[in-house]
């Protein structure tokens, strides 16, 4: 992609944001449908193909030698994603470098749902009065969903065009259906948003939007295996065998492994087991596990006698840099694009 027309697709990645109101449904749609073939297009060399040869839930970037960012929950935050793109973290702007195939972006799943107390908050019980008393199409749901789409849109857009540097983890939140099966549970927070996004985007916009954002979400990964760490949403709960993770969608009881792990839930050395599982050859005791899901007060939490990291501080701006070379210091690698 030359510079130009990578100025272009930055602007392009921005415009949800600053632009008022909603994306029209044929966008939705377009944008959507090209990021669910992406998805299934995935190469086995670095997605193993599992049942009816589809790609599975594991990315195995094992013989990976690039910088590597990791992104926490996003939940509505639109901004943080286009900082990051804008950011020099890995020497240069990170946008320019995923399209000179020097960096690997990986984010941890949950893009809908603000989740922050305060004003995030409060929109949240003004949509929910207004849902209760009939009202699905509020103006304060309308903010919310604006937030959502401003998200989801760009994340889809640079599946499409990086699909093998730009990778989205299916998280708790990818539940467009607020169904209770298939890996999911439906979710209330300040709210019941769950059914009230399902509500806005049936009666907004139509089943086939429904449909495309379901598809997306089925198509994710769960989990990605680096040279010296590993990732997923959650915390894993307890440990699967590498087929099992490849063949996720025919177990929902892997998907919520590593999506709705509460803390102190996991069982004990779950971790480094799962480390064993799905490579023998690797150094497992001196493996790291990433992951977001339950909010942290500052950089980071550990858990698992320290080999599991959470850095998912909603109130922040925070990603993980790993090196190339594998090397990671908690202390220095842990950095903001949050900016002035």
């Amino acid at each position: 992609m030359g510079s130009f027309k990578l100025k272009e697709f930055r602007s392009s990645l921005g415009k949800f944001m600053v632009e008022d109101g909603l994306p029209d449904e044929d966008e939705v749609l377009k944008i959507g449908e090209s990021a669910v073939n992406a998805l299934e297009k995935e190469k086995s060399s670095y997605r193993p193909y599992g049942h009816k040869k589809t790609p599975g839930g594991l990315l195995d970037f094992s013989d990976l030698e690039q910088d590597v960012i990791l992104v926490p929950d996003l939940h509505a935050r639109p901004e943080f994603l286009l900082r990051l793109l804008d950011s020099e973290i890995v020497g240069q702007n990170v946008l320019s470098a995923l399209a000179d195939d020097k960096c690997t972006v990986l984010c941890v799943g949950d893009c809908f749902h603000t989740e922050t107390s305060g004003r995030c908050a409060e929109r949240w019980k003004k949509a929910w009065i207004a849902w209760n008393d009939g009202e699905v199409d509020s103006p304060m749901m309308r903010e919310e969903m604006h937030d959502c789409f401003a998200t989801l849109l760009p994340i889809m857009m640079l599946k499409n065009a990086f699909p093998k540097n730009f990778h989205f983890l299916k998280g708790n939140h990818e539940n467009i259906l607020n169904e209770n099966d298939n890996g999911n549970y439906s979710f209330r927070k300040h709210a019941n948003e769950g059914q009230m996004v399902f509500d806005f985007v049936e009666q907004v916009y139509s089943q086939a939007t429904l449909h495309i954002l379901n598809s997306f979400e089925k198509t994710l990964p769960i989990v990605a295996l680096f040279k010296t760490f590993a990732v997923s949403h959650a915390e894993p709960y307890e440990p699967y065998s590498r087929e099992e993770i490849i063949d996720y969608r025919r177990n929902p009881s892997v998907i919520l492994n590593f999506t709705w792990t509460d803390n102190g839930e996991a069982r004990e050395g779950s971790v480094i087991e799962q480390l064993r599982l799905l490579d023998k050859k690797i150094d497992a005791e001196n493996f790291l596990w990433f992951g977001g899901h339950r909010p942290v007060k500052g950089r980071y939490a550990l858990r698992q006698d320290g080999q599991y990291i959470q850095f998912h501080n909603p109130t922040q701006m925070n990603v993980v840099h790993v090196h190339a070379d594998g090397s990671f210091n908690i202390e220095k690698d842990i950095v903001s694009v949050m900016g002035e």
